[in-house]
């Protein structure tokens, strides 16, 4: 959703989250073509970054809200038993669990 000349872009919220060496940020913003969410990802190395729209933010929150509760539970399946893909209006959203010596993530 972010493109073009980005100067309408109005920030509604901004948090920042630090996980051992990663920063995320989290900014929920606003142009002419609706609200979204920007998930940016730093290393010291590297930033990656997501674009939301504001659709799909439930979707996350709920795809989130499973993974944690998979983990507390330790579950021993290594796969999100969700259907991994998520329908949007004219977007598909596809996630994976991914794992290494540093723990599970999703990717």
């Amino acid at each position: 959703m972010e493109g073009g000349s980005g100067g309408n872009d109005v920030e509604l919220l901004c948090k920042t989250l630090q996980v051992e060496h990663k920063l995320f940020y989290f900014d929920l913003k606003e142009n002419p073509r609706g609200r979204y969410l920007k998930i940016s990802e730093k290393t010291s190395a590297t930033r990656s970054t997501i674009i939301v729209p504001d659709g799909g933010v439930v979707w996350f929150h709920d795809i989130f809200n499973y993974f944690v509760n998979t983990v507390e539970q330790e579950a021993v399946s290594k796969e999100l038993q969700l259907d991994t893909k998520v329908p949007l209006p004219v977007l598909v959203f596809y996630f994976d669990v991914g794992e290494n010596k540093r723990g599970r993530f999703l990717k």
